[in-house]
């Protein structure tokens, strides 16, 4: 009897050694959940071993083994609020052996406080200045980072006009296309539920070099006396810009505008003392000076003359015209047109004025536009001063051609052969006759005529002369 009682105790306790040599080799649970969730969030993870559909005994542990709970039952879920702490490596285990597989779990601060700062700060350059702004979150880890110029995102596409690198956005040489607003949105990179932080919206101005000052003045009453109104402009530049008048080296006013002309004013007199006038512009970092301008007013006077341009068409016929008033002298003439002793309008479809109305171009020649053109003129700074008037152009379409370049061309050839083919024979002639020619010697006088323009430069001051010409006309017989 006692033999049997230990052969059936030995034989259970080889059955239990099986049956647990056995669990542990197929009892593999397996563990489940994220590997990243927000701080303050619940995380849930998940062990079972595939397949059984008994409880057992679940225990989840982080890192070197630490215990956090334990759960029975065939599938067991872990439910954990995420701290700073949170962060490592979890596996569950069953108290019979055996362990799952590992799950790291990082914890992911949400963003928050995103602006954008710069360098230099403000972000004020000039051209071809360097620019580098960065995007700073107060709070935040696992970022991306998305940039914004005038609320269009910067790609690599954009690549030739930007560096970008991480939180960083930089302009090595930075031009006119780089001004405007910029923005940048940071972002915690998750698979779902991403969160975002955008920054207020920061002007970067990039400033034009100024360009040399040009001076110009006009000349207007007030009361009795005349004043020079005298523009000081830049073709390009950033306003705000300083700029100074300067009157024969003696700075004479200061202003600061928000436009690339400053205007000033300044006494002058008729046939006064000559002066010169000179303007400054002034930035931060440049301080250019315009030419020196004359500040001269010469009354119109003289004689008044018209030049006269024909504009032809294709077949050589004369279809417009161009006249030009000249008067013997004066600085700042005003012009008037008239057509057989009626004033012409300013706009017209048979006629155009350019250059201040001192040029006058008919556009058509007809019966209507035909007749006898004058201009008239008197000083713009005084509405009481004389007019004075041309002499009558008459202006009238006719059945003048011009003569084609290439009968002009054949005439010409046809003339140089002639005179090759004779010289040719008289040298030949001469080499053979033996005989000394005797070369009589003229005396060619000519006189050159001479034209006084008056004010040189000035495209109102000249005094045209006129000058009698005549012509020879030689009839040649082909």
């Amino acid at each position: 009897m006692e033999e049997s009682v230990y052969f059936l105790f030995m034989s259970l306790f080889v059955l239990m050694g099986l049956l647990t040599q056995t669990g542990r080799s197929h009892f593999q649970p397996v563990l489940s959940g994220p590997s990243r969730a927000y701080l303050r969030s619940r995380v849930h993870f998940h062990c079972e071993v595939p397949g059984w559909t008994s409880p057992l005994t679940y225990e989840l542990r982080k890192d070197d083994g630490y215990l956090i709970t334990t759960e029975v039952n065939t599938m067991v879920t872990f439910s954990l609020k995420v701290t700073e702490e949170s962060k490592g490596k979890y596996y569950c285990r069953l108290t019979t052996g055996g362990q799952s597989n590992t799950v790291h779990l990082q914890v992911v601060i949400p963003v928050q406080g995103t602006s954008v700062t710069s360098e230099p700060d403000p972000p004020v350059i000039y051209e071809r200045e360097p620019l580098v702004l960065r995007c700073f979150v107060s709070r935040g880890t696992h970022l991306s980072f998305m940039w914004y110029h005038n609320r269009q995102e910067v790609t690599s596409s954009s690549s030739e006009l930007y560096r970008l690198s991480e939180s960083t956005l930089t302009v090595d040489r930075a031009g006119e296309q780089h001004a405007g607003t910029y923005s940048c949105t940071a972002q915690n990179q998750m698979d779902d539920d991403t969160r975002y932080s955008s920054s207020r919206n920061l002007e970067v101005v990039v400033k034009k070099f100024i360009s040399s000052p040009r001076l110009t003045f006009t000349v207007l009453c007030d009361g009795s006396d005349l004043l020079a109104n005298i523009s000081c402009a830049v073709e390009r530049g950033s306003p705000p810009l300083t700029f100074l008048l300067l009157v024969d080296e003696v700075e004479i006013q200061e202003k600061q505008v928000s436009t690339l002309t400053a205007w000033f004013l300044q006494p002058v007199s008729v046939r006064g003392n000559m002066t010169a006038a000179r303007c400054k512009a002034k930035t931060e970092t440049q301080l250019l000076t315009s030419d020196p301008v004359n500040l001269a007013v010469v009354p119109v006077g003289g004689v008044v003359e018209v030049m006269v341009t024909y504009l032809y068409d294709a077949d050589g016929g004369v279809t417009a015209a161009r006249l030009r008033c000249v008067p013997g002298r004066g600085t700042f003439p005003a012009f008037s047109w008239s057509l057989n002793h009626t004033s012409l309008p300013a706009e017209s479809d048979s006629h155009a004025l350019a250059q201040n109305a001192q040029i006058l171009i008919t556009t058509h020649i007809t019966a209507v536009t035909s007749g006898y053109y004058r201009c008239a003129v008197r000083d713009s700074f005084n509405h009481n001063s004389t007019w004075l008037e041309s002499s009558d152009i008459h202006i009238q379409k006719t059945g003048f051609r011009v003569v084609p370049m290439e009968i002009v061309a054949l005439v010409f050839c046809g003339f140089l052969s002639m005179v090759i083919v004779g010289g040719t024979f008289c040298l030949l002639w001469n080499r053979s006759s033996g005989i000394e020619t005797h070369r009589s010697k003229e005396e060619v006088h000519q006189t050159d005529p001479i034209i006084d323009s008056g004010l040189p430069g000035a495209d109102v001051c000249l005094e045209t002369q006129s000058i009698e010409m005549k012509t020879l006309v030689v009839g040649l017989e082909v």
